[in-house]
């Protein structure tokens, strides 16, 4: 199932199971992974957040992980003007979660920060297939090799843990 698909499947549930660290309850638990794409719906209030975790300290299991925040009241970006690609490393991460509402605050290197809340989150770590190669270089790959090389909405992915707040 592509990740996207995934995502709006009314049965995502079912794949609920313990990750090794749990992004909507432990503070960096994606540490070093690196932010790669933020997805905001309008419609449907939905945020959607994808990482490469080739490098995350806390999940050995799975390179690809996805935090989606449901029933969005906030999503703030702040960061360094920057030109070009830039591989945003997680360099903290804090969830608050309780009484029907979710938040986190993601601080990233260099210099950026997303702030994100609503009333419910899932949180999915998987594999994509490539996804355990060493990621592209920002600096001498083209635009094409770095697509490739990384994460993407409509990449095929296999969930190995997922869990969510109650909603």
């Amino acid at each position: 199932m592509i990740i996207e698909d995934l995502l709006v499947w009314p049965d995502r549930r079912s794949l609920a199971a313990m990750p090794e660290a749990d992004a909507l309850a432990e503070v960096d638990a994606l540490l070093e992974a690196a932010l790669l794409d933020v997805r905001f719906d309008a419609t449907t209030s939905s945020a959607w957040l994808l990482f490469d975790c080739r490098g995350a300290v806390q999940l050995e299991m799975g390179n690809t992980a996805v935090v989606v925040v449901r029933g969005v009241t906030g999503l703030q970006w702040h960061a360094d003007p920057r030109p070009g690609r830039v591989w945003r490393a997680v360099m903290g991460w804090q969830p608050v979660s309780g009484a029907g509402l979710f938040s986190c605050t993601v601080e990233l290197s260099p210099g950026s920060r997303l702030e994100v809340s609503g009333v419910a989150a899932e949180f999915y770590v998987g594999d994509i297939p490539g996804g355990d190669d060493a990621p592209p270089n920002f600096m001498t790959a083209s635009d094409k090799e770095i697509r490739a090389g990384l994460a993407a909405w409509s990449s095929d992915f296999e969930v190995v843990h997922a869990s969510f707040t109650d909603d």
